[in-house]
């Protein structure tokens, strides 16, 4: 197999450009390359191979049967090759790298807005983020770091709790109703389900002396984020994690209409094997996940009034 001559990327990424536009024009456009450099490249390709792969119409062309299989055959590896070869020029490029598995609403409300201060902080470490509530079969030791969001007696006892969930009720301001008051309210703006916890607004029913409430359930969403969304579109009030909310709550786009909050029993718990934690670069996002949620936490503190 070592003395097979095989054809260049760049005559099998022709070979699919013009596979899929039907034409050697078209392809030309996509590649960005002259026509007669489409026409150079399948010319090589036929050549190499020793048949033709392509059947010329009034329309332009398509494969035939040899083309056919072929293109199918190698377009997988092609796809494989190109990403394979954009991973490593980019893993060529930093220092470190250092991969996180963590809650989609964590990811999006939390994480995100704060990795600028992290990189201002750790300009040679790059941070790779997922966001999934579960870990892919196979991929927990491809994983640096996974965070999950579970009750606190399904912790493991590896799991580090980097902060204990505690939701606060929010809304649009536009949607409170005049005078505000705990009955016009609960009358008035519909909540917002929370579809894998269905027992959040029970337990908050509960906790409050609200279970005779007789509340309108409006929209229900998936994840905390979603939920968010839907109270900045002012489609309800929402129980979402007091640190992921806080920046929104700070910038008045919601409020905490009677300001109220409940420890929901779970907590944010932090997974690492300890090989992995060898890595400088693996403890320093550790500790400053740590830090940070620590110093949200002081910053802006739990309200539990009735």
């Amino acid at each position: 197999m070592m003395n097979v001559r095989l054809p260049s990327m760049r005559s099998l990424q022709t070979l699919i450009a013009v596979a899929q536009t039907g034409s050697f024009s078209e392809a030309a456009k996509v590649l960005h390359v002259s026509q007669s450099t489409v026409s150079k490249q399948i010319q090589q390709l036929e050549e190499g191979i020793g048949q033709p792969l392509f059947e010329r119409h009034a329309g332009g062309v398509r494969l035939n049967r040899v083309g056919e299989p072929y293109l199918t055959m190698i377009s997988a590896s092609v796809n494989d090759i190109t990403n394979a070869t954009a991973q490593a020029r980019q893993q060529s490029a930093r220092h470190e790298s250092v991969s996180l598995l963590v809650p989609p609403s964590f990811a999006s409300l939390w994480l995100i807005p704060q990795l600028p201060v992290f990189k201002s902080q750790h300009p040679d470490i790059s941070v790779v983020v997922s966001a999934s509530d579960y870990v892919p079969q196979g991929k927990e030791s491809e994983l640096d770091i996974l965070i999950r969001c579970q009750p606190h007696q399904q912790a493991g006892a590896q799991g580090v709790c980097l902060i204990h969930e505690h939701l606060s009720l929010v809304a649009s301001v536009t949607l409170l109703p005049e005078p505000l008051d705990r009955t016009a309210l609960l009358s008035e703006v519909p909540v917002l389900s929370h579809l894998t916890r269905p027992s959040l607004w029970e337990q908050f029913w509960q906790q409050f002396g609200l279970a005779d409430s007789n509340p309108q359930y409006g929209a229900g969403f998936e994840h905390f984020f979603m939920a968010l969304e839907g109270v900045k579109q002012q489609m309800g009030m929402a129980l979402i994690p007091t640190f992921m909310v806080s920046a929104a709550l700070s910038n008045d786009q919601i409020v905490n209409p009677l300001g109220l909050s409940i420890d929901s029993g779970y907590g944010y718990y932090l997974y690492s094997a300890r090989y992995k934690q060898r890595s400088p670069a693996v403890m320093q996002v550790i500790n400053w996940l740590y830090d940070t949620l620590k110093g949200d936490l002081a910053r802006h503190p739990i309200s539990k009034s009735v």
